[in-house]
């Protein structure tokens, strides 16, 4: 990195040199004296430009907000939303932030890769569309109003929520504003308006008529912190969790001695035979309701070796192949003294560890697994997914006795009742059941918790709705092939397509307030009650009365006769209104009609031509979206999903506000105390060189920030030199061909320009970055600037060699500004803004395309001839060595027939000072000779130093040399 940064500013400091004679003032026209009492600065052109070199930090943000007033931006999008010539469409459609809190980092990843998105898309002649929109609903909001609702209605929460939820999108609203980002801002979505929450309940209609919809009592990730049902898209697991593990033994009720093979034995002892299970969540042990064992697996009959001389004889079954684990873990040495296969154990019972007068059975599960544990594994109906099937598969009832807050109800009894079971309740519950604990320890181990709280989720059966996801996962993963997901660099079709292929049930129902309601009514037995006609004419409801009509109307006004014919009831008589609200992701899933009903035309209905999201929306959006709009309407929501990663410090830590390490993107766009203000331009700058095209972790930190702040400044001193030295240039063209010199760095921005064009389509944000970066560091600034400023400072003003150079440079600016407009649109206003060559000042949508003018007239051998100057303008440079002066040598060229028939139209006569080859050279003098290999050296130019100019080009009888002769006397000097 150090080296890097020493680079960089070299090459700063190069630019700085070539731009040390630049004025910010206005030209003064040349004194009428004699050249002899003329200081030498006043004969020679100098660049003149207001564009400043360094922005102050305290300027920053007013310079910034100027051009995007002045420079069209604040308009741009509706002004392209009006060019109806523009006939192909292309629609972004925006996964929204939740409306909770301050813009972050991340947030500048996605808002601003989605504006490179549309900005490029309309260089390249699209009508584009990109609503942005806030996910309104769920926890963290009325986690944060928490502490003000004791008390309070559900009216007044939702209330409350709305307050904040409206505060913080006016913030990030301003925020992606502050960062350039073109979008429909005077119309976003908003998944809490009226008329959001309406479409997204008429679309549940036909997904309740569809018969996905259904309400069962069965287990779901159970959030106690949040006191609400959680998606699997809601968890992030902790690695690092730490659980108590416990052996448990269970004493079996029917199982003889030779059901499990036993070969040894007292009769004299009484001989008691358990089932010994493990488990990570102990605090289930008095929820148990069944052993499942795997029927066709070798089991053993095992006594430990330290109760060989107890009074009665204890056997132990467990699974053959982790007899060994279960030593090692337990420290324990065992004896096996039966075998027998799984199926033996078919029909038999236990007695339950809480209820004793209970016996429970032994089942066979498919589920049993020889990786760990014993091979028998405890079972609750209540609190496990595979545990809940076997439930199903037998015709077991389901119950459950832990509470919404994750504490045992009252029908566990006295020791347990009000305990929290991860907690406390644990505790008690291993208290109460020491006798049968065999071996207890800790068990590090991946375990989820709630992504809003942070706390451990537990897994809990109640009454839920569901969107049965079976058959529409299958369907999407069908659908799915064929589109592009990820980027260039990282094909992620795989990871979405195994998701959703694999999904179980997707629970949609939360027992909060603040959300979107499902429609349901309940009896006073707790049955509920839902049909399409139901949930559409609170649909309409919500159309006229605004979404908190399901809290203020009453159940008559819902029971209408036309609703109670579809639920087959009656009368409206017992009935309640259903309290859940839709999960979180139901309400951004259906964005894709939703968010798209206002624009009422073809393209509406068509997929949208991508979503851009960072990559943990897998998890989320990108799946939200395509189980609902498959399970809707059959079909894509989209054509293809861009994929971004997350953000990290200087040394790859998360950020963390513990850690001191977040970086506010308003201290990169505005400066402190501690940070320049490098401008929404050095923001996004950021992002596309650390997040363009990957999906790997960006870097952002004082290290990245300060080598940012050198490319910045490249850039800046190569358009000021382009703008200043056109300073009087009016638009004209030279009157004969281009130098050598203007041919090829007019050929290299052509190449330059196709190159961008080709990866804005191919969205290659870092790509164009970069290129602009070589072009600005190498090729202009390298080979082209350190080279023309000699003809540009000391040609004749008026002649066709300096008009040539101020033709190009304006060119090479134009063309450098208008690729770099997608992605820095601030300095690309900022340059145009200062262009001599405009009558008027352009905004960014004159410039803001990829048309280039086809107008030059190139030599058929040009990029061969350069090919082979750079090669031997290489070896000359590594001939002369670092300490040399070139511009004051001389170079000796011997040269082969072919390369001299080659080079040779480009200087008249064997020796020159002032032919095209000794400006593409970088010298004074160059003499060609011909060879049998090409060979360059470096030697002594012929001529006199020149003072103007200060080559050794002058002759022994001149003053000066030609060229500045002609130009002193063109100023009567």
């Amino acid at each position: 990195m150090a080296y890097q940064l020493r680079i960089l500013q070299r090459l700063c400091s190069s630019c700085k040199n070539t731009f040390r004679a630049c004025s910010s003032e206005p030209a003064t026209k040349p004194s009428s004296s004699t050249a002899t009492n003329t200081p030498k600065k006043k004969t020679v052109f100098l660049p003149r430009t207001s564009f400043v070199n360094h922005v102050k930090s305290s300027e920053r943000a007013s310079l910034d907000q100027q051009l995007a007033i002045n420079g069209g931006l604040t308009t741009l999008y509706e002004w392209q939303r009006e060019q109806h010539d523009r006939k192909e469409v292309f629609e972004l459609l925006d996964g929204p932030p939740y409306a909770n809190g301050v813009a972050h980092a991340g947030h500048a990843i996605n808002k601003i890769l989605k504006d490179f998105i549309v900005k490029s898309r309309i260089a390249l002649g699209y009508r584009v569309r990109f609503r942005p929109g806030w996910d309104c609903h769920g926890l963290p909001i009325e986690l944060k109003i928490s502490k003000s609702v004791q008390g309070k209605s559900p009216l007044e929460i939702r209330e409350l929520a709305r307050q904040v939820a409206n505060e913080a999108i006016g913030k990030q609203m301003n925020s992606f504003r502050r960062w350039g980002v073109s979008a429909d801002w005077s119309n976003p979505y908003l998944t809490m308006d009226s008329m959001y929450v309406s479409e997204q309940l008429r679309l549940f209609a036909k997904m309740v008529e569809k018969g996905v919809i259904y309400r069962a009592f069965k287990p779901v990730y159970w959030s106690p912190s949040s006191r609400t049902a959680l998606a699997e898209s809601e968890l992030e697991y902790n690695e690092k969790h730490t659980s108590t593990a416990v052996f448990f033994r269970f004493r079996m009720i029917n199982v003889s001695p030779e059901d499990i093979g036993l070969s040894v034995g007292s009769k004299s002892k009484p001989l008691i035979i358990y089932a010994l299970a493990w488990t990570s969540t102990p605090w289930t042990l008095p929820l148990n309701n069944a052993i499942c064992m795997s029927p066709e697996s070798n089991y053993v009959a095992i006594s430990f070796d330290d109760t060989a001389k107890a009074p009665i004889s204890e056997v132990y079954l467990v699974a053959e192949p982790l007899l060994s684990s279960l030593m090692e873990t337990t420290g324990r040495q065992a004896t096996v003294v039966g075998r027998f296969r799984g199926d033996a154990l078919l029909g038999k019972h236990y007695k339950s560890c809480w209820h004793p007068e209970l016996a429970l059975p032994v089942l066979a599960g498919e589920h049993v697994t020889m990786s760990m544990g014993t091979g028998l594994v405890h079972t609750s109906f209540a609190h496990g997914f595979t545990d809940y099937e076997m439930a199903l598969a037998g015709n077991y009832k389901v119950e459950s006795f832990v509470d919404e807050e994750g504490r045992y109800t009252r029908h566990m009894g006295l020791n347990l009742e009000g305990k929290d079971v991860l907690g406390e309740g644990q505790r008690e519950a291993l208290r109460l059941l020491r006798k049968d604990v065999v071996h207890e320890g800790k068990y590090k181990h991946s375990y989820p918790y709630d992504w809003r709280t942070k706390k451990p989720v537990i897994i809990r059966s109640s009454a839920q709705w569901f969107l049965d996801v079976s058959s529409v996962g299958r369907r999407a993963a069908e659908l799915l092939d064929g589109i592009k997901i990820g980027t260039d660099e990282s094909d992620l079709s795989g990871t979405l397509h195994r998701m959703v292929s694999g999904r179980p049930t997707w629970c949609i129902s939360r027992q909060r307030v603040w959300g979107t309601p499902i429609p349901a009514l309940v009896d006073e037995n707790g049955q509920a009650y839902i049909s399409k006609e139901l949930v559409e004419h609170v649909a309409d409801l919500i159309a006229q009365k605004g979404a908190d009509v399901w809290w203020r109307c009453s159940v008559s006004d819902l029971a209408t006769e036309k609703v109670l014919e579809s639920l087959s009831l009656e009368s409206a008589d017992g009935l309640s209104k259903g309290s859940d609200i839709m999960d979180v992701w139901m309400d951004s899933g259906v964005a894709w009609h939703c968010a798209r009903k206002m624009y009422e035309d073809a393209d509406a209905g068509r997929p949208t031509d991508g979503v851009l999201e960072g990559v943990d929306q897998f998890r989320g959006w990108f799946q939200s979206l395509l189980l609902t709009s498959v399970a809707a309407q059959d079909a894509l929501p989209y054509k293809r999903i861009h994929v971004h990663g997350f953000c990290v410090d200087d040394n790859n830590k998360k950020m963390s506000k513990s850690l001191g390490n977040v970086v506010d993107p308003e201290t990169i766009t505005d400066g402190s105390l501690r940070q320049k203000a490098l401008g929404a331009d050095g923001l996004r700058l950021w992002v596309a060189l650390s997040a363009g095209e990957t999906v790997g972790e960006s870097k952002i930190g004082e290290k990245v920030l300060a080598d940012l702040e050198l490319k910045l400044a490249a850039i800046r001193n190569s358009l000021r030199f382009l703008l200043g030295g056109c300073y009087g240039y009016q638009g004209q063209r030279p009157s004969s061909p281009l130098p050598l010199l203007d041919q090829w760095i007019l050929r290299q921005s052509q190449l330059f320009g196709v190159r961008c064009v080709q990866n804005y389509e191919k969205y290659r944000f870092r790509t164009v970055a970069l290129d602009i970066l070589h072009f600005v560091q190498r090729t202009l600034s390298a080979h082209y600037i350190s080279l023309v400023r000699d003809r540009l400072y000391c040609a004749r003003v008026g002649s066709n060699e300096h008009v040539s150079a101020q033709f190009t440079l304006h060119r090479v600016g134009t063309t450098m500004a208008k690729c770099m407009a997608p992605l820095l649109p601030h300095l690309a206003a900022e340059f145009f803004h200062h262009q001599p060559a405009c009558s008027e000042k352009l905004v960014l949508r004159d410039v803001l395309d990829f048309k280039e003018e086809d107008d030059i007239q190139f030599h058929p051998q040009l990029d061969l001839i350069m090919e082979k100057v750079l090669q031997l303008k290489s070896e000359l440079a590594a001939a002369a060595g670092p300490s040399c002066d070139l511009f004051k040598e001389g170079a000796l060229l011997e040269l082969s027939t072919a390369t001299k028939a080659l080079l040779a139209p480009w200087q008249e006569g064997e020796t020159s000072f002032d032919s095209q080859l000794c400006e593409v050279f970088g010298v004074s003098m160059v003499r060609i000779q011909q060879a049998e290999q090409d060979r360059i050296t470096p030697v002594k130019s012929e001529g006199l130093f020149c003072d103007r100019c200060r080559k050794m080009n002058r002759s022994r009888m001149e003053k000066h040399c030609n060229r500045c002769a002609a130009a002193l006397e063109s100023m009567n000097l």
